[in-house]
Order: C-alpha cells, then structure tokens, then sequence
C-alpha cells in the first residue's frame, strides 16, 4: 500500500472509531495512548497517530507524526529535509489542511509535525 492510501485509510478509521483527543495530553503521552491502542502507524519512518477532535466547532481529525532527532545526524538541514517530505505528503493526500505547524521538543527528542484536517467544512 503506498503511503498515500495508508493516511488516507488511517484518517477514515480514525473518523469511524478513533480514539479522542483530550487537551490536557502532551504529544508524549498521546503517542503513549495510541501505541496502547493498537493506533500507531510507521509513514516514511516515522510514527504518526490520529484522534478525532474539535477544532473551530466542527469535527475534524488531528494527526500527529513524531520525527525522531537524531543526536548522530548531520545537522538541522536533514530534520527539515524530513519534516518537508511529511508535509509534501499530508498535503498531497489531503491538499487543505485546516491546521499546520510543527513544533521541536528537546527533552522528548523528537520534532513533532502537527495537522488538522476537518471532516466537514459547512
């Protein structure tokens, strides 16, 4: 399955039954809960989960993917080499996004690459 039709299939289960997301959770322990859950995913080697969530008032499915900082890595140049291509592919499989940002915590070792798609735009 290419990594187009696997977001794609995670978002659908994710609307379908997917754990919610609660606004107290760090990005740690939500990456805990969905690996608890059986709802952790690998993408272009890294981890990435999905919760259903609210944002503006509407239904919508917040994705979280988890890019490991390499202590051994040649630089910022490679982590944002890898950020870019999860973007590139979240934007090509869902072309809108309602929500972008990515956000680098140190003491997790991870960058953590934040998107919210809403279900339905009304």
């Amino acid at each position: 399955m290419n990594t187009k039709d696997k977001l794609k299939e995670i978002f659908e289960t994710t609307v379908e039954s997917g754990i919610i997301y609660n606004e107290t959770d760090t990005y740690f322990s939500l990456f805990s809960k969905a690996a608890a859950k059986d709802r952790l995913f690998k993408i272009k080697g890294n981890n990435v989960c999905m919760f259903n969530h609210h944002f503006e008032g509407k239904e919508a499915v917040l994705m979280i993917f988890f890019v490991p900082i390499n202590p051994d890595e040649s630089g910022a140049k490679n982590i944002a080499e890898r950020v870019m291509e999860i973007v590139e592919c979240i934007e090509s499989c869902f072309v809108t996004l309602d929500s972008l940002k990515s956000e680098e915590v140190k003491e997790d070792k991870y960058i953590y690459v934040i998107a919210i798609k809403k279900i339905k735009d009304e």
